[in-house]
């Protein structure tokens, strides 16, 4: 496979079996259903068949499919081909829910892959995803951390979430040019309404694209003085330091604030 191609599906293939069975050892043993995201060569497939009773495992990469099918054919693997950006859920997943997830993410998709699982905590459990080491700690970051912005946000209103271990890249075939981490994140319902949630992360979105400021100019024009002060919060405050709760919480306060300036 040419480097264009390889470079366009991210395709840095696991090859080392001691990895394998430790991401495959942080899934639970219910439910016993898994689907995998992009089994490249199928170093991680083989190993989840020997422990699950079902699983799917959806391909992006149709020159890939043949060797896959080869190689498991007999064995009850359900091989899909698709984009997980694209892909319906609920048809591939079938009746029986939930699942779990496993997948070793392609590096210039990862995390728009995460985003699409995270708000379906009706579909999945758990997801045991390998990605990039610094997109790893910026999804695991707490408030006042340098990593903490927007992805950790949003992984904090639906998942609980740790990093298991790294990986170097001597794992992977051809090896990238970057260390890899491994996460596992537990879904969970939102603790707030979908429509107060969307409002606080588009403000957090708004005050992170101008981290260094101050919290009372980062927020503007979309929350002003009278609403920091109704949220409890520092107008000194730098936005990377509040968490969800506050974002929530102030975006309530402008809210009501525009609602008694109109």
């Amino acid at each position: 496979m040419g480097r264009g191609r390889r470079r366009r599906f991210g395709q840095h293939f696991l090859a080392d079996r001691r990895v394998v069975d430790r991401i495959v050892s942080l899934l639970e043993e219910t439910p016993p259903r898994v689907l995998e995201i992009g089994p490249g060569r199928g170093a991680l497939t083989g190993a989840l068949l020997s422990r699950f009773e079902r699983v799917t495992a959806l391909e992006a990469d149709d020159r890939l499919l043949p060797a896959l099918e080869d190689r498991f054919g007999a064995t009850g693997l359900d091989l899909r081909h698709g984009d997980a950006l694209e892909a319906a859920l609920e048809p591939l997943l079938g009746e029986e829910r939930p699942w779990q997830v496993a997948a070793n993410l392609p590096y210039s998709v990862g995390t728009a892959i995460l985003r699409r699982l995270l708000p379906r905590h009706d579909l999945f459990t758990r997801l045991v995803i390998m990605l990039q080491k610094e997109v790893a700690a910026r999804i695991v970051a707490r408030p006042g951390e340098r990593e903490h912005g927007l992805l950790a946000l949003e992984r904090a209103a639906r998942a609980e979430a740790r990093i298991a271990f790294d990986v170097a890249p001597r794992s992977f075939r051809p090896p990238p040019r970057v260390r890899s981490s491994v996460v596992v994140l537990d879904l969970r319902p939102a603790p707030f309404p979908e429509e107060t949630l969307r409002g606080a992360l588009a403000l957090a979105a708004h005050a992170l694209r101008t981290p260094r400021k101050m919290l009372s100019n980062a927020v503007r024009p979309l929350a002003g003085a009278g609403a920091i002060e109704q949220a409890g919060l520092d107008p000194t405050a730098r936005p990377g330091t509040l968490a969800l709760e506050e974002w929530v919480a102030l975006s309530k306060a402008g809210a009501a604030e525009d609602g008694l300036s109109a």
